[in-house]
């Protein structure tokens, strides 16, 4: 009996120990958070919308002022098109694992509602949303004169050791145009991919500094490469001498008024370091504050963010394709030149999308899919839009 007692003992210590190792082994050796972690991630036991769990992540405090958003007191069309189609806004929103949708029409509530047990003060994953709010940034940094030119070379602005030495010379403005031809492929349909192993591991200044080649030269093409924002965060945190996460605090978080605390996950607690190119995670609400600041053309409080020409950009460029182009951080929908509509777009369903002519912001957070169907997405929210506010 002793000695059984004695087997199991050492049985679970053993056990423990090859836990202890394997986990250390994944975080120090090969770069990658637990295999407990790994493994939810490829089963999908834990919602994507709630992947921030998983990582570490700085603290972005809710606004000293916080300011919501008040409810107009009117009924909703249900009717909607959807892939061309006259459809019922229940079956759009069930079809596309809708999770949080928020509509916001002259800076009030039109219609709220969430599913699977969230609420207004569930918390959500942004996924590459977050690439708008970086882009934000880039243009506050610019109205203070902490970044020059969008033409600056980024080694103007980093340390010697920030980035491999023939990167230096690609400009702030071919990061944010993503046009700087930086080799890290953007599949996501393998665990070898460089853009999952940029997601996945403890030390993103690692990864970076391993980067070598391009796939064009610099400026000559747009290619949609997440490790252009990455990259454009360091170059905003060396502009500004703060972190992404206190950055965004002070220029969008406490002026807009944000009304909860929102979170940046990090690649480890020993690095620190945001994943700037998707993981700023917060409440439907807090991320449809980013297009009241767009909509008041950089102007919050009689304080200027960014510039009124900043705002304008993804405004104002005309996409007369059948496709969405890409426009500094934003996505812009076919047939925009009436609307001026853009949105941000987080890969499973993510939207924070913007209509200057009908004064609508629609948030919609999702549990999708990769295949999302990014161009009737938009123009179903555009239609929304139209119906909510009654422009025609």
């Amino acid at each position: 009996m002793r000695n059984r007692r004695l087997f199991l003992f050492i049985g679970t210590a053993l056990a423990f120990l090859f836990i202890y190792i394997a986990q250390h082994l994944y975080q120090t050796v090969l770069r990658l958070p637990n295999p407990i972690v790994l493994l939810d991630l490829e089963f999908g036991w834990t919602p994507t919308s709630q992947s921030f769990k998983f990582f570490g992540d700085k603290l972005i405090e809710k606004s000293k002022n916080p300011v919501d958003f008040s409810v107009k007191d009117e009924k909703f069309d249900d009717s909607v098109i959807w892939n061309g189609k006259a459809s019922n806004f229940d079956y759009f929103l069930k079809e596309t694992n809708t999770r949080a949708f928020l509509i916001v029409q002259d800076g009030r509530i039109a219609y709220e509602t969430y599913s699977n047990g969230y609420n207004r003060a569930s918390k959500f994953a942004s996924y590459s949303v977050a690439k708008s709010f970086v882009a934000t940034l880039i243009g506050a940094a610019l109205s203070e004169g902490k970044i020059r030119s969008l033409d600056d070379p980024i080694g103007d602005y980093l340390a010697l050791n920030d980035v491999p030495a023939q990167y230096r010379n690609v400009t702030v403005g071919q990061l944010l145009s993503m046009r700087s031809g930086i080799d890290v492929d953007e599949r996501y349909d393998s665990a070898l991919s460089p853009v999952v192993q940029m997601y996945l591991t403890t030390d993103l200044n690692y990864f970076i500094s391993n980067v070598s080649g391009f796939r064009y030269p610099a400026g000559q093409r747009f290619e949609y490469r997440s490790i252009d924002t990455l990259i454009l965060a360091k170059v905003l945190t060396r502009a500004t001498g703060v972190s992404l996460a206190e950055y965004i605090k002070q220029k969008i978080w406490n002026p807009l008024g944000a009304s909860d605390d929102a979170t940046w996950s990090v690649d480890s607690r020993e690095h620190d370091v945001e994943k700037a190119f998707c993981c700023l995670n917060a409440t439907a609400r807090d991320f449809a504050k980013i297009g009241t600041l767009y909509l008041a053309q950089g102007m919050v409080s009689g304080n200027r963010i960014v510039s009124k020409s900043w705002t304008l950009v993804p405004a104002t460029r005309p996409n007369r394709s059948a496709t969405i182009v890409y426009s500094d951080g934003w996505w812009l929908p076919p047939g925009n030149v009436r609307d001026g509509d853009f949105s941000a777009i987080g890969i499973y369903g993510q939207y924070v999308y913007v209509n200057p002519l009908t004064q609508t912001i629609i948030v919609k957070l999702s549990e999708y899919g990769v295949e999302q169907d990014e161009i009737a997405t938009l123009l179903t929210l555009r239609h929304i839009a139209h119906s909510v506010s009654g422009v025609r």
